[in-house]
C-alpha cells in the first residue's frame, strides 16, 4: 500500500504510534486500587464524597491524579465505580499488574447485576473492551470485543449521520427515479434491506456469547438490550426499511 494513499496520513504506523502513546503504563497503581480480596460490599456501599481541589498537579501518568479524576466524576455515587474505573484505566495500558486484573473479573462475577444497572453507557463500553483484553474465557473475550465494536460502531454511523440533520430515530425516505447502485467499499456486495439477515445474526451470535457465561452476562445482557430497544440506530432503522419494503 502506498502511504500517500492512505486516509490517515502515515497509514498504521502513524495509528500505532498514537495507541502505543495512550498504553503508557500508570505509576503505582497500588497507591489507589484495593487488593484482589477486598470487601467489595463495602465499596458499593461507600459514596464517593465530594472530592477536594488537588494539590500540585502530578504528572499525567501518575495513578493518583487519575483515580482523582474518576472520584471527581463519580461523586455522590458508589466507590465502587471509581475502584471499577481506576482497574479498567490501569488495565488499558501496558503490562498491567496481574491483580488488578483479578479485581476487575473479581468485581463483575460478584458484583455485575449492580454495575450492568447502574453504570453510564461509556464505563460499559470501556468494560466490555477489557473483557475483549482480560477475559478468563472465550465468551469473555470475543463476546466483550463484539459489543466493544458494536457500540463503537454505532457511535461512529450514526454520529457521522447527523451531518445530514435528520433525527437518529427516522430512517431515510426512498427516493424514487435516483440511481440506487452506488458501489460499497472494497467491492463488497450491498446488503439487502429487504432480505438481509446480517444484523440478526451478528446480535444473536453475541447475545449467545454472553449467555453462555455468568460473568459477562450481566453486562453483555444490558447493552444488547438496549441496543433492542432504543429506536436511535441503525438495528431500528434496518428494520422500519424492512417493514416497510416487505408490504410495498
Amino acid at each position: 500500500m502506498d502511504p500517500t494513499d492512505a486516509i490517515y496520513p502515515g497509514s498504521y504506523y502513524s495509528l500505532l504510534g498514537f495507541l502505543e502513546g495512550k498504553e503508557a503504563p500508570f505509576d503505582d497503581p497500588g497507591a489507589v486500587l484495593p487488593t484482589p480480596d477486598c470487601d467489595l460490599d463495602v465499596l458499593l456501599g461507600r459514596i464517593v464524597p465530594e472530592v477536594p481541589a488537588p494539590g500540585p498537579v502530578p504528572e499525567r501518568r501518575s495513578a493518583v491524579r487519575k483515580f482523582h479524576e474518576l472520584q471527581v466524576e463519580f461523586q455522590g455515587q458508589s466507590e465502587l465505580w471509581a475502584v471499577h474505573a481506576m482497574a479498567i484505566a490501569v488495565l488499558r495500558r501496558r503490562d498491567p499488574p496481574e491483580d488488578v486484573r483479578q479485581l476487575f473479573l473479581r468485581i463483575w462475577r460478584e458484583k455485575g447485576q449492580d454495575l450492568a444497572r447502574d453504570l453510564p453507557v461509556r464505563w460499559l463500553i470501556s468494560a466490555a473492551t477489557t473483557f475483549a483484553d482480560h477475559g478468563d474465557t472465550f465468551e469473555q473475550r470475543s463476546g466483550g470485543m463484539g459489543l466493544s465494536l458494536l457500540f463503537d460502531l454505532i457511535k461512529l454511523h450514526d454520529s457521522e449521520r447527523r451531518v445530514s440533520g435528520r433525527s437518529n430515530d427516522r430512517a431515510f425516505p426512498r427516493v424514487r427515479g435516483r440511481p440506487r447502485n452506488h458501489p460499497l467499499a472494497f467491492g463488497m456486495e450491498p446488503y439487502s434491506l429487504k432480505k438481509g439477515d446480517l444484523d440478526r445474526i451478528m446480535l444473536a451470535r453475541l447475545w449467545r456469547l454472553c449467555e453462555e457465561d455468568k460473568t459477562l452476562q450481566p453486562l453483555g445482557f444490558r447493552m444488547l438490550r438496549m441496543v433492542m430497544t432504543d429506536k436511535r440506530t441503525v438495528f431500528s432503522r434496518l428494520q422500519r426499511y424492512r417493514s416497510k419494503l416487505n408490504h410495498d
